[in-house]
C-alpha cells in the first residue's frame, strides 16, 4: 500500500471514530435532558410534599403511605397521595383542625364529631375534614373498624 493510500485509509478510520463518538455524546445529552424534563414535570403540584406536611397526632401509627404521579396515573386523576394511620382513641375535631392549620392548610372544614354513633355498625365516616390551597385538595376521613382509621388524601385540584 502506498504511503498516500495508507494516509487516506487512516484518515477515514479517524473520521469514523470521531463520528461515532459525536453520535454517542448527542444520544447521552438528549437522554439526560429527557430525564430532567420527565422528573420535573411529574408531581406539579407536589402532592407528596403537601401530604408530608401533615403531622399525625400522638398515638397514631402509620400503616400505609402511597404517592401516585407521573405518566402511569393519567387515567386515575393523579397526582395523588395517601397516608393512613391507626389509633386507639378517636381524634377530636379541634385537634385535627390545629394539626392541619399548623401544616399550612387554612380554614379546614370539619363534618361530624369523630366519635362513634350508638347503634351504628360497619365502616362509615365518623368525621371528614376538607381543606384546599396551593392548587391541591386535602381530605381527612376518620372511620372505626377494630381501631380508628385515619385516611389522608391529597390530590391536585
Amino acid at each position: 500500500m502506498s504511503p498516500a493510500r495508507h494516509a487516506i485509509e487512516q484518515n477515514r478510520r479517524h473520521r469514523a471514530w470521531m463520528l461515532a463518538a459525536a453520535v454517542a455524546v448527542v444520544v447521552v445529552v438528549i437522554g439526560a435532558l429527557g430525564a430532567v424534563v420527565t422528573l420535573r414535570s411529574g408531581g406539579d403540584p407536589d402532592v407528596a410534599a403537601a401530604a408530608n406536611r401533615f403531622r399525625p397526632l400522638a398515638g397514631w401509627w402509620q400503616v400505609e403511605n402511597e404517592d401516585r404521579s407521573g405518566a402511569g396515573c393519567v387515567d386515575t386523576g393523579c397526582p395523588l397521595s395517601f397516608r393512613r394511620w391507626q389509633a386507639d382513641a378517636a381524634p377530636s375535631p379541634s385537634d385535627l383542625r390545629r394539626s392541619l392549620e399548623s401544616a399550612g392548610w387554612s380554614e379546614p372544614k370539619i363534618t361530624g364529631t369523630c366519635r362513634p354513633v350508638e347503634g351504628r355498625s360497619g365502616t362509615f365516616p365518623l368525621c371528614t375534614v376538607q381543606a384546599s390551597g396551593d392548587g391541591m385538595q386535602l381530605t381527612l376521613t376518620v372511620t372505626e373498624v377494630d381501631s380508628y382509621q385515619i385516611l389522608l388524601t391529597v390530590e391536585s385540584a
